[in-house]
């Protein structure tokens, strides 16, 4: 066994990444389960690149490209508003604590509870949306938007509105296995993801006329093959759903009190997003929305493998510290891990602007994206590297407070973060000059950001801090009444004692 930094939720055993019976159900540590999704991330980003240069060979940053990138927005925000992320974060600390409070029976129940109400909910609110679309589009979306781009949008967002509903059942499992610290069916359902998007591109290329239809359609596939393939370690240990309704479930009531806030925080991220497309489809070059889509793709990258793979691995292992009261142990983990991903950051933002140019040339320059295009992108790429170290801090930072069942900090921040990050778009669209005002929204994204990371890490170390002090005085505290219990058993044991 090859240990690194020490410890059982440090290790490294490459004995647990062979090819033989129950690698779908193996338990990994923070570092190997933080490898397993890195190498899911990269093969995800992979396809991605090859998903994305045949929709920029096809489509270019022209309208059909603008139309689709616009229309993702509100089914993201759906998603991500009620089942999406913030379930996954408010689901984990309380299926882990009834797990082993009152046992398997009772934590497969409360995830078909949470399962039947989210699916309940974004029916409802899919139905709802499906009507709210065009006036949301017109009037909030893309106001900027020629007639025909924003009757395509509307098109378009009426058939992905149906995505939140396929991974809604997705958010559920990837919280269960993330629970049980089995990372590797999550890791490469992303990659799969992109599998289902590129088979919709391959339809555009084989049937005449579908045209930007073939990816729409390839979301929803791609959002069935990412839930299907996670559900496959589940069935083997033995899932059991219920059709069970409870709306009093102390377990349900607590996932709730914590999906709230969670769901607030991101749904302030995604406000900034349709708020960042509503600047955008004023911007005097049309081809902005799609450059900035092909940027915040390849920033993301360093993001993806630093904050998410690395903080999805470490929420469960803090979530058992906080839960069983030892925040040494918490602050001491979320230190090393948490400040080693954030200051890899910084190597990973210098190489994206100096090599970002020559990527973006080399991968996305075919067909119909010409060299305006890889301009326009490199441009809002330079911008986008600044928020590198602020995004990845933020998100990883978050983490300890979820783990710590603190939803509310987090949506504090992200208003503060939003604050800040349209301020700073308004100002910057007024004084840049014409050339280069795509850059008010990737810098105010950074800007942003940052300001959020620095607050939100004022305030996890203080709070730590505090909890450790009070957890330090507890144990010596406990090792004084040890000291005396063996004292005076010493002390009845002896001769003396004994006459």
């Amino acid at each position: 066994m090859i240990k690194v930094w020490g410890g059982r939720v440090f290790r490294f055993n490459i004995r647990n990444f062979r090819l033989s019976g129950g690698l779908t159900s193996r338990r990994f540590s923070i570092v190997e389960a933080a490898l397993l999704l890195m190498i899911g991330i990269l093969a995800s980003r992979g396809l991605g690149v090859i998903r994305q240069s045949l929709f920029n060979a096809f489509f270019g940053t022209g309208p059909e490209a603008n139309a689709f990138y616009a229309a993702i927005r509100l089914p993201d925000a759906l998603f991500n508003l009620i089942a999406g992320g913030a379930l996954s974060h408010a689901f984990i600390p309380v299926f882990l604590a009834y797990e082993k409070r009152k046992g398997q029976e009772a934590a497969w129940k409360l995830s078909s509870l949470v399962f039947n109400v989210m699916l309940l909910v974004l029916t409802l609110v899919v139905i709802g949306g499906e009507f709210f679309v065009p006036t949301f589009t017109r009037s909030l979306l893309v106001p900027g938007y020629s007639e025909a781009e924003k009757v395509l949008t509307i098109s378009l967002t009426r058939i992905l509105l149906f995505q939140p509903l396929l991974l809604c059942l997705g958010t559920i499992v990837t919280g269960v296995l993330n629970s049980k610290r089995q990372f590797l069916l999550p890791a490469f359902s992303i990659a799969i993801y992109n599998l289902g998007q590129i088979a919709g591109l391959a339809c555009t290329r084989f049937i005449p006329g579908i045209g930007i239809y073939g990816p729409t359609y390839g979301v929803l596939v791609a959002s069935f093959l990412q839930v299907a393939v996670q559900a496959i370690p589940l069935f083997r240990q033995g899932v059991r759903y219920s059709f069970t309704w409870n709306f009093r479930h102390p377990g349900l009531l607590e996932v709730l009190r914590l999906l709230g806030p969670n769901s607030l925080a991101l749904a302030v991220a995604y406000l900034a997003l349709i708020i960042e497309t509503y600047f955008v489809s004023f911007l005097p070059d049309p081809a902005s929305l799609a450059a900035l889509h092909n940027a915040d793709m390849l920033q993301a990258l360093p993001f993806s493998l630093l904050s998410q793979a690395i903080g999805q691995a470490l929420l469960p292992h803090m979530t058992i510290h906080a839960a069983a009261g030892r925040y040494v142990r918490m602050r001491y983990m979320a230190l090393r891990v948490m400040g080693a991903s954030i200051l890899l950051t910084l190597p990973a933002a210098i190489g994206l602007a100096v090599t970002g140019q020559w990527i973006i040339r080399l991968i996305f320059q075919h067909g119909a994206f010409d060299a305006h295009s890889t301009a326009l992108t490199y441009l809002a790429l330079l911008g986008y590297v600044f928020a590198i170290p602020g995004v990845t801090a933020g998100d990883m930072i978050s983490r300890g407070f979820l783990a710590l069942k603190d939803a509310t900090t987090p949506l504090f921040t992200g208003i503060l973060s939003l604050l800040c990050r349209v301020g700073t778009i308004i100002v910057l669209i007024g004084v840049l000059p014409r050339a280069y005002v795509i850059l008010a929204i990737p810098l105010g994204y950074a800007l942003g950001s940052s300001v959020e990371a620095f607050t939100l890490a004022s305030l996890l170390l203080w709070r730590l801090g505090k909890k450790a002090r009070l957890d330090a005085g507890m144990q010596r505290l406990l090792r004084y009444r040890r000291y005396l219990a063996r004292t005076r058993q010493e002390a009845l044991a002896s001769p003396s004692s004994s006459r």
